[in-house]
């Protein structure tokens, strides 16, 4: 009889608890101690893996921060166009939607991701400023601008909604927002037909 053995992914199970426990009552509330003993493992044996609860904050919110950076930077490179502003609204969207579990979290407790994050944070805003503006279309009027921010805001409904993926999925969320969004977007009057 042969047995299958399979790693634990202790890392893995540490972000979900903790995101879990951070969105529910908050990253003030809760604990390492409380963290460790629902994952099932000692407080040590997760120092040996975050060094502190601020520690892995920055890993739990740093993967959504490092994913939507890397959309961000390709409007550095693609010329604006309707066909582009779809694929990168898509590539905005499938990260959101990746980490929507996060975003209970960086709402709760903003004063925890700002002291976590700082000069990282800064430079995430001033990203998403320029794509706002890119999204914006060419030349465009200060009404294109809000309407281009609003677009982007749509899509971080997501955050905020509450919504569990048992209670809309992903492709169907992923598609209300995305005709959310280009619906916002309609009502730029700079953009060629």
């Amino acid at each position: 009889m042969q047995h299958e053995t399979r790693a634990r992914d202790t890392k893995g199970e540490i972000h979900r608890v903790a995101l879990e426990l951070f969105s529910g009552q908050g990253y003030e509330k809760t604990s390492l101690r409380e963290i460790a003993e629902q994952v099932g493992i000692t407080k040590a044996s997760l120092y040996y893996h975050y060094s502190s609860k601020q520690d892995l904050l920055r890993a739990i919110i740093g993967t959504f921060f490092d994913d939507i950076h890397q959309v961000l930077l390709r409007i550095e490179t693609v010329e604006w166009s309707l066909e582009s502003e779809q694929e990168l609204l898509n590539a905005y969207l499938d990260v959101v939607i990746k980490h929507r579990g996060t975003g209970p979290t960086v709402l709760r407790d903003v004063a925890a991701v700002l002291a976590a994050f700082g000069d990282d944070l800064d430079d995430l805003i001033g990203r998403s400023r320029a794509f706002q503006l890119w999204l914006a279309g060419p030349d465009p009027t200060p009404r294109d601008r809000v309407l281009a921010a609003a677009a982007v805001e749509v899509v971080g409904a997501v955050l905020s909604s509450g919504l569990e993926p048992a209670q809309l999925g992903d492709a169907e969320l992923r598609q209300t927002l995305l005709e959310a969004a280009t619906a916002v977007l309609s009502g730029r009057r700079n953009v060629p037909a």
